[in-house]
């Protein structure tokens, strides 16, 4: 069978993990620094272990890809394009990317240097994929919301390469788009700090104050267990398959590697993977939140895709607690059990954990040595007096599966590239050696001239025999050929300096730097924004945007008289015309009415937008407020023929005046700054381009998964919902009583957390409109 050609890409938040991938197999490396990544919290590395870590790397043909996936404020660009520099010239081979203004001085500051659209910028349409190509990308990150079959059909119409998350974390909110741990507390996801406030416990309420669910987790996902869809993903025609985990330990990252690698082989060889149960259950042991899930690859998850036991790794299921003795605890194993391994109970009031300290049989006898599933035995030490009879007890790390994986991947120099050594020795003759490395040949002529053979003539074993010992170095000669004359004679000193030699030549060609003599002055040029002009001041406008639409919450002008609002717009959500088209249009005929297309839509609003938006535009729509890049040029088109006002919502995620320009540039009129953005970036914005804060109302979060169809609904994939969102309102509490608002879009069941927020200082804004969510 021919061989397809897929990256496996691995994480790496340390060196530790970063040498656990290459030995374990990885095609591909992404890892970050300690600034400007999605993963602040993980190690990380520093500019001089990075550009060690690329040269080792490239000498055992992997690749290594920057994560500075994050928002920038303006201070901050000139320090990344620096840091970035420095390692495009050392051979990084491609740079992951969120934040537009950045990527757009990237690409004429380094363009020959590939740009991966990182799964932060959202992307989940073939439109937007297709937009990113126009910008200069290479390569885009999809959301993990998509289904293979949508997978599919985006990396069959685009000739960017696709990349796609096929195991670990799930980010329960489309990712680039979560507002959530920004809104609580002030750690942005966007900037690489997200306090994981999904991984928390929440209750769900409705209008009426009734507990649907009780302090539970409604908004943990399951991790991603892609191994049992490998066939399936192969097959989607993507480029990249991507292990999450910078937050991990290196046996993790080598074992779900080794195993991924392990799995990709055989279907090279084979067509077809078949995951035996051992593989499985370790994968399973070393990291998962309360068993398998395929996330979205197989479709929409509802309850089942949720961590309703625990945010954290759960292990394999050990047995429930028959009875506790002192610190001892009595259990039936449902797993095999050794000294060292970790535990967790579930009790009522907590969740225990402790390493086990000490094992005895039913007759408490020590016994202390590795205990086969099925016995009984007592194991401690534990130490909570919470710990009762029928408690759930998981195996969540194994002392021996560590221990092995450690000795397996986690040592120096284990994988080799492996090259064919081409020798030639003859008399009178400067000995020569070649290889070839991705269809170039490199030659080394040496100045070494044989001697004529006194007693031992030369061999191709000896050949082989000294070109063996390269176990410091990265690569391998697997194989020897060449010429070798009858009767001539080398020492063997000699031939080792020549390997040594030959060795570190080959390496330190692979290690070849770029020039980067040309990227300083066109940094210089990419930074000037002198040469935009800056806006005059516009006339501010007070607008009201409608996050929800129906008979009973429809706005009501008197409340607009009472409270001497005085507005100038009122916005709807473009699904809020579906069905109430007539009405808004005649209620609301003395106001400018504006549109609002979100930053997500699937099939049943997306045929909408398309088929609708030039109508509601002839019937008198003034503004459109765009969320993504996926209606983009269907509405410049339409600004070519209608007159209206065209704003770049939040979802757009814009931190810097460079991303601002280049928005602007694109057409648009207005823009809403990232709530990641301080107030005097917001103020630097405003300077060349109009903006509108945001007061009131914001979407923290945005989801493919339904609480309420889980939860609510109690929905399963093969039934249809009962669709309690047109039935209900409903909202959920966090632990400090914070109420969050639960919007469901029953047309593509879709959700949308939104929490009230209050704007501050909005008057110090020149160029400012506000709208009132």
């Amino acid at each position: 069978m021919e061989e397809r050609k897929i990256e496996l890409l691995a994480p790496a938040g340390s060196v530790e993990s970063f040498k656990a991938a290459v030995n374990a197999g990885a095609d591909a490396i992404y890892m970050g620094l300690g600034k400007h990544n999605a993963r602040v919290m993980a190690k990380n590395f520093t500019l001089q272990d990075y550009i060690e870590c690329i040269k080792y790397a490239h000498i055992r043909d992997v690749k290594v890809y920057l994560t500075l996936n994050t928002l920038l404020l303006d201070e901050e660009i000139e320090e990344a394009m620096n840091m970035l520099m420095t390692l495009y010239e050392n051979g990084l081979d491609a740079v992951i990317l969120q934040d537009i203004g950045l990527a757009s001085i990237i690409h004429k500051v380094m363009p020959d240097l590939p740009m991966h659209a990182s799964t932060q910028m959202s992307v989940y349409s073939l439109e937007q994929v297709k937009f990113l190509e126009k910008m200069g990308f290479n390569r885009v990150v999809l959301a993990r919301e998509l289904t293979l079959e949508e997978v599919k059909y985006i990396a069959s119409n685009t000739t960017l390469e696709i990349e796609e998350f096929v195991h670990g974390a799930l980010c329960v909110c489309l990712s680039g788009q979560c507002l959530l741990s920004l809104a609580i507390g002030t750690r942005s996801a966007n900037r690489g700090a997200c306090a994981q406030p999904c991984r928390m416990k929440y209750s769900l309420l409705n209008s009426n104050n009734e507990v649907i669910e009780k302090n539970a987790y409604l908004l943990s996902k399951k991790d991603i267990f892609g191994l049992d869809s490998l066939e399936k993903i192969i097959n989607s025609n993507i480029t990249s398959l991507k292990v999450e985990g910078r937050n991990k330990t290196p046996e993790y990252v080598a074992l779900v590697i080794s195993l991924y690698r392990k799995y990709i082989d055989m279907y090279n060889k084979t067509g077809e993977v078949k995951v035996s149960k051992e593989d499985e259950k370790n994968l399973l042991q070393i990291f998962n939140r309360n068993g398998k899930s395929d996330g979205y690859l197989n479709g929409i998850r509802y309850k089942n895709s949720i961590t309703t036991l625990s945010p954290k790794n759960t292990g394999l299921y050990l047995g429930e607690v028959i009875e506790k003795k002192g610190k001892l605890v009595k259990i039936k194993l449902n797993e095999d059990i050794e000294l060292h391994d970790g535990v967790e109970i579930y009790c009522k009031n907590e969740v225990v954990s402790s390493l086990v300290t000490c094992i005895k049989n039913e007759k408490l006898k020590l016994v202390n040595n590795k205990v086969e599933s099925g016995n009984i035995v007592y194991i401690g030490d534990f130490k909570s007096e919470n710990i009762k009879k029928n408690d759930k007890v998981y195996k969540t790390s194994s002392y021996s599966l560590n221990s092995s994986v450690a000795t397996r991947y986690l040592q120096k120099n284990i994988r080799k590239r492996n090259l064919v050594l081409n020798i030639n020795i003859k008399e009178n003759s400067p000995i020569t050696l070649s290889v070839i490395i991705n269809n170039q040949m490199y030659t080394y002529n040496t100045n070494i001239i044989p001697e004529k053979a006194m007693n031992k003539e030369i061999t191709m074993e000896n050949i082989e025999q000294t070109f063996s010992k390269t176990q410091d170095y990265g690569i391998a000669f697997n194989k020897v050929v060449g010429y070798i004359q009858r009767g001539l004679f080398v020492k063997v000193a000699t031939l080792n300096e020549i390997r040594r030699n030959f060795v570190e030549k080959i390496e330190k060609k692979l290690c070849t730097n770029r020039d980067i003599s040309d990227c300083a002055s066109r940094l210089k040029e990419a930074l000037d924004v002198s040469k935009y002009s800056k806006v005059a001041n516009v006339n501010k406008q007070n607008i009201l945007s409608v996050y929800t639409y129906n008979k009973e919450t429809m706005y009501d002008v008197e409340y607009n008289k009472k409270y001497n609002l005085n507005l100038d717009r009122i916005d709807f959500q473009i699904n809020d015309y579906i069905n109430n088209e007539n009405d808004i249009f005649h209620k609301y005929s003395k106001y400018n009415l504006g549109v609002s297309i979100p930053n997500f839509t699937l099939n049943n609003l997306d045929r909408y937008i398309n088929g609708n938006v030039e109508r509601l535009l002839k019937k008198g729509v003034k503004t459109i407020i765009l969320g993504s890049f996926r209606y983009l040029d269907l509405i410049l088109k339409l600004k070519q023929k209608y007159e209206f006002t065209l704003v770049a919502d939040y979802a757009f995620n814009v931190t810097n005046i460079y991303s601002a320009i280049f928005l602007k540039n694109l057409g648009f009129d207005y823009i809403s700054p990232a709530f990641d953005s301080t107030p005097n970036q917001t103020s630097n914005i405003s300077k060349y381009i109009p903006i509108e804060l945001v007061d009131d109302y914001i979407t923290v979060m945005t989801s493919r998964y339904c609480m309420l169809g889980a939860f609510v609904a109690d929905r399963k994939e093969d039934k249809s919902c009962t669709a309690p969102c047109t039935k209900d309102r409903y909202y959920i509490l966090d632990k400090y009583n914070e109420r969050y608002e639960v919007l469901s879009n029953n047309l593509d069941c879709t959700m949308k957390i939104v929490k009230k927020y209050k704007l501050n200082n909005a008057s110090q804004y020149k160029n400012a409109n506000v709208r009132n969510n």
